[in-house]
């Protein structure tokens, strides 16, 4: 059906679905708006990782699988619970995540990315500096240096990060600084995914703990 920013509507009306899914994010306002002229749609935008459970239920509820999605709720809350007792009570690593490159572009402090740092005891290495609200900003170098992040992540997607990209990075960042090659589903996909972005989280953070 076309592309994230580029969906066939007029295939998509072809098939008149009963229940068109939409995320913020990921697809443009105009064809939100075009779809919800023809069809129900949902649209999601989860910030929190505690927003995942409330997001799934209201899934099992619009398509009549209330007992699949109450499975799936509770293990995102314990996962959840499980990660915030081992957390520290201050912050003990500040961490970056870049989704692009030419130009830069970090995610931003209020993005679920941020609050998976959160969770596992980190802090956004831009979250005091950063003036802007965007959701994913255009940075420059000198700026990502200056942010003095102890872990660097770079993902596989929506930009896929190469070795030579984390060799670049590990060349001009402080060697305490952990430049770290990821799955970009694990830390940015929400719904089921975040099941596995909290095991990364929890990971994550326990390695850089294990050589502090």
């Amino acid at each position: 059906m076309g592309g994230t920013k580029t969906p066939d509507l007029a295939a998509i009306r072809t098939l008149a679905p009963d229940l068109v899914f939409m995320n913020a994010e990921e697809n443009r306002l105009s064809d939100i708006e075009a779809l919800a002229r023809d069809f129900a749609v949902d649209v999601s935008h989860p910030r929190l990782v505690a927003d995942v459970p409330p997001l799934l239920r209201r899934f099992g509820r619009l398509t009549g699988r209330e007992e699949e999605a109450e499975v799936i709720s509770s293990k995102v809350e314990e996962g959840i619970a499980r990660i915030e007792r081992g957390r520290p009570a201050q912050p003990s690593f500040r961490c970056l995540y870049l989704v692009w490159k030419n130009p830069w572009m970090i995610a931003g402090h209020r993005t679920y990315v941020a609050d998976l740092f959160r969770l596992a005891g980190g802090v956004h290495s831009f979250e005091e500096k950063e003036s802007s609200d965007a959701d994913y900003p255009v940075t420059d170098e000198e700026t990502i240096l200056m942010s003095d992040p102890e872990v660097l992540l770079l993902p596989d997607e929506p930009y896929r990060f190469s070795e030579r990209d984390a060799a670049f990075w590990r060349g001009r960042l402080p060697a305490r600084c952990r430049v770290v090659l990821v799955p970009g589903d694990d830390w940015c996909w929400h719904g089921v995914r975040a099941l596995r972005g909290l095991e990364a989280a929890a990971s994550l953070a326990a390695a850089v703990r294990a050589v502090a």
